[in-house]
């Protein structure tokens, strides 16, 4: 039976949409990939984490414990990320993440993600844009969410 990791590559969606082929493998090579079967959490919320993450294959579901139960806020498709805030401000999580179905994630480490900053800039660059570009994007969503709240 082959590595199903072995084989494992970084969607061309999400953060690496403009990516060519060439540069989502060269970016590969700096974090690693995991695999995760349900009903194993990847993370669990208010676990210390200094990793971010991309979703390869499968599907990851996002869930925070809330007054009375625990509520879906999200479903991870391939090329979603998670754990952007922790690569650059490591701390607790706000949430845990379970995959849904058998997955790929792909990890990069705050160590990691320094290495590929200090050797190989143009595609640290294309990273930093890609994930500049999320996170705007949903905050962005959020204040808007905020000030529809605040209207009703």
């Amino acid at each position: 039976m082959s590595d199903p990791l072995a084989h494992s590559t970084l969607p061309a969606s999400g953060i690496t949409t403009h990516f060519t082929d060439e540069a989502r493998a060269a970016l590969a090579g700096y974090g690693e990939f995991v695999a995760v079967e349900p009903p194993h959490n990847l993370i669990d919320e208010g676990q210390e984490l200094s990793s971010m993450y991309i979703v390869a294959s499968g599907a990851l579901s996002v869930r925070r414990q809330g007054q009375s139960s625990e509520v879906e806020l999200a479903k991870l498709n391939p090329g979603d990320t998670f754990g952007e805030i922790s690569i650059f401000d490591p701390g607790p999580t706000s949430a845990t993440i379970t995959p849904i179905q058998p997955s790929i994630v792909w990890r990069l480490s705050l160590q990691q993600l320094d290495f590929l900053m200090n050797n190989n800039h143009k595609l640290g660059g294309m990273l930093l844009i890609g994930l500049a570009t999320i996170l705007s994007r949903r905050l962005r969503e959020m204040n808007k969410k905020y000030v529809d709240a605040a209207r009703a």
